[in-house]
């Protein structure tokens, strides 16, 4: 009895550490862009397995290729470039992975593992359709033409 007990403890140890023992583990980072005054910002969810919340999943490769570049800008400890931004059109494009943020991807002058990251991204945004379902232009509001009067408050002298 006490020998089926054992073997029975065995079998179960080895089925609840196969899993763990096939050495797959699904990781997940997020693509942020911010979004300006005039485009809207959009999120990408990414997944090792190259699935995404945006139309598209991506090649395995590049999603492979994607979490090696992450890994090693956040344990190198990646710069970024600095860079001016415009009111109506800057935006910020980062990575958040294990609690980690890159820096902004869209200034120039960064080292060679924040550049790698930024040309990963630029490849996941376009492969996923991200850009094209999220990124819209923003109605303008209409302009006064020249020749127009100015508008006068109620009860003002004219």
């Amino acid at each position: 009895m006490k020998i089926h007990s054992v073997a029975a403890g065995a079998i179960l140890a080895l089925a609840l550490t196969a899993p763990a023992a096939a050495g797959f583990s699904r990781d997940g980072a997020s693509i942020q862009n911010s979004g300006s005054t005039n485009t809207a910002g959009f999120t990408i969810e990414l997944w090792s397995t190259g699935q995404t919340n945006a139309p598209k999943a991506v090649p395995d490769s590049l999603a492979r290729r994607f979490f090696s570049d992450v890994k090693a800008a956040r344990d190198g400890r990646a710069t970024g470039g600095h860079c001016m931004k415009s009111a109506s059109f800057g935006y910020r494009l980062n990575v958040r992975w294990h609690g980690w943020l890159s820096p902004d991807l869209t200034c120039p002058g960064g080292s060679a593992l924040t550049q790698a990251l930024a040309n990963d991204v630029a490849e996941v945004v376009q492969a996923s359709g991200a850009e094209s379902s999220g990124r819209r232009r923003l109605p303008i509001e209409p302009r006064m033409r020249v020749n127009e009067p100015s508008p006068v408050p109620t009860g003002a002298p004219r």
